[in-house]
């Protein structure tokens, strides 16, 4: 009975109550068709859970103005700003209607969610995303592992801990967000692309990139790229080249520093690899390495 009770506890909190289960999607959607002037601070918190589960430029602009708006109205809304912070960062990550200093910004946000409310789960994962960025890893450890003390199902906090070097850790933990609650979002499914690519498995890295499922994010056709020109499937990795192409046309020009923002060195000459092998003109010397 115990046995059973640790499995479907977890599973229950998921699928149910955490930010992407059942309960946030329904009152995500109910909300969505408001202007953001009109939502109250929480509404708006709510309204911007939709981002993430679409990551759209129009969802992201949406989310950014609900919330700038809720944190004017209810400065100490810790998670407001936590999820303004996340929106704010999306900026340096994705691109999305980008605005000067994003990794300033996100962080300032961050650092005001945690000031209202040191013991928020999403406080202190805005500060975890917000140090991983900006390169700052020794804070980055430090707020990760209050983030997964306070919500050790938390999902989202697998790609920077995979990144940061922590693959099979990271990776566990989008794993069992992913097998727990169906609803997950797509982006759960990156760690686990890119860690299989650096592994060599390419036609697992490709069939886990294939289920990411975020069209308007450039990294969808970027893993799925690279993954078939290394398995020589040319074919099909021309197709998606022209994908990521469409969504960023200049990316040749600023590939590698793009991919420094979340690999090491070696992980993007790799992928720098795998897009040149699909007809890519990648200008420029690797990176190097540092201390």
């Amino acid at each position: 009975m115990f046995e059973l009770q640790d499995d479907l506890v977890p599973r229950i909190v998921l699928t149910v109550a955490e930010l992407y289960g059942v309960l946030p999607r329904s009152m995500s959607a109910v909300v969505r068709a408001k202007d953001p002037e009109t939502l109250t601070p929480y509404e708006a918190f709510v309204r911007s859970l939709s981002y993430n589960e679409r990551l759209t430029a129009e969802e992201h602009a949406s989310a950014r103005a609900a919330l700038e708006l809720a944190v004017q109205k209810a400065p100490r809304y810790a998670d407001a700003w936590a999820m303004l912070s996340w929106v704010y960062l999306d900026e340096y990550v994705v691109g999305f209607n980008a605005k000067p200093d994003p990794l300033g910004r996100g962080l300032d946000a961050a650092r005001r969610a945690f000031d209202a409310d040191p013991t928020s789960h999403l406080a202190n994962f805005a500060l975890a995303y917000a140090h991983f960025f900006r390169k700052e890893f020794s804070a980055f450890k430090n707020a990760a592992e209050r983030t997964l003390a306070l919500n050790p199902l938390d999902g989202f906090m697998g790609m920077p801990l995979a990144y940061a070097g922590e693959w099979d850790r990271g990776c566990a933990l989008a794993e069992r967000a992913l097998k727990l609650n169906p609803n997950s979002p797509g982006k759960f499914w990156y760690p686990i692309a890119v860690n299989a690519y650096r592994k060599g498995d390419y036609r697992g890295s490709l069939n886990f990139a294939l289920k990411v499922n975020t069209p308007e994010v450039f990294y969808d056709p970027l893993l799925i790229a690279a993954a078939h020109a290394q398995l020589g499937e040319h074919e099909a990795a021309g197709k998606a080249l022209r994908d990521l192409l469409r969504l960023m046309p200049d990316y040749a020009a600023i590939a590698r520093e793009d991919l420094g923002k979340f690999w090491n060195p070696d992980l993007v000459e790799h992928y720098v690899d795998g897009l040149r092998k699909v007809g890519l003109d990648i200008a420029g010397f690797p990176l190097l390495r540092t201390t």
